[in-house]
């Protein structure tokens, strides 16, 4: 049995590395957009999971009070979205033991 060459391994982990350092770099070009409510709710996503636009139905919620309110759920969300992915960074981390894993971030 032939043995493993480790620099072939390296080479391919490095290329993994770039490809996911590349793909993550590019996900502020990637757009979702769902919604509740039969379109009452409509929120619009990057990559990132960061919110770019929130519209809150008219009826459902006082005019004066909508564009506040659709930027304090807004910032609400992305929040929560910046805390859930430090804490699961922290969690593959503790399960890595810090071993820097290509592909997973942290």
């Amino acid at each position: 049995m032939p043995g493993i060459d480790i620099q072939h391994l390296m080479r391919q982990a490095r290329k993994i590395e770039k490809a996911m350092e590349d793909a993550r770099a590019s996900l502020d070009q990637i757009t979702v957009e769902a919604e509740s409510g039969d379109g009452l709710v409509k929120v619009k996503m990057d990559g990132h999971c960061a919110v770019q636009k929130l519209d809150i139905d008219v009826k459902i919620v006082d005019p004066a009070d909508k564009a506040m309110l659709e930027d304090l759920v807004a910032a609400a969300i992305n929040a929560a979205a910046s805390k859930a992915r430090v804490a699961a960074d922290e969690h593959v981390r503790k399960a890595t033991g810090g071993i820097k894993v290509p592909g997973i971030p942290f």
